[in-house]
């Protein structure tokens, strides 16, 4: 019994030091200093067996955080963006994206912003995500 015990400790241990959701190529876009909104993209990787959910985020630059997508032309706001198991999935402009709504200060080309990303069953994983000139794309409207 205690083997049994002790070796199943040992499966949970290492499925939790191994990371499941990955975040790659984070980044935020530059946007006049009299905007009061931005956009974060980023690829996210799920490297688990079952799928996942992105269902809330927050970063250290705004009053509101939001998950959101572009569909034919405008932004919408999402409940969650699924990620798949063993796939991928690319915030990017003219797609899904976290929006940055209210910032507190303008963002520049060079600045970093701190976000933190919540996911369904991996939790929060914390990103670095530089702040770059716009990378093809352009802000749409924004409606609900």
């Amino acid at each position: 019994m205690r083997k049994v015990l002790f070796g199943s400790l040992f499966l949970v241990g290492l499925s939790l030091a191994q990371p499941k959701i990955e975040v790659k190529d984070a980044w935020v876009r530059e946007v006049p200093p009299t905007s009061k909104m931005s956009a974060a993209y980023m690829v996210i990787e799920n490297k688990g067996k079952e799928a996942d959910k992105l269902v809330d985020a927050s970063n250290n630059v705004s009053e509101i955080t939001e998950l959101h997508e572009t569909v034919e032309g405008k932004m919408r706001r999402v409940k969650a963006i699924e990620i798949p198991a063993g796939g991928k999935v690319e915030l990017k402009p003219g797609g899904l994206h976290v929006m940055l709504i209210n910032l507190k200060k303008p963002l520049k080309e060079g600045d970093t912003v701190e976000l933190t990303l919540k996911f369904e069953k991996s939790g929060e994983v914390k990103v670095q995500a530089p702040v770059r000139k716009g990378m093809g794309g352009h802000m749409h409207k924004h409606g609900h």
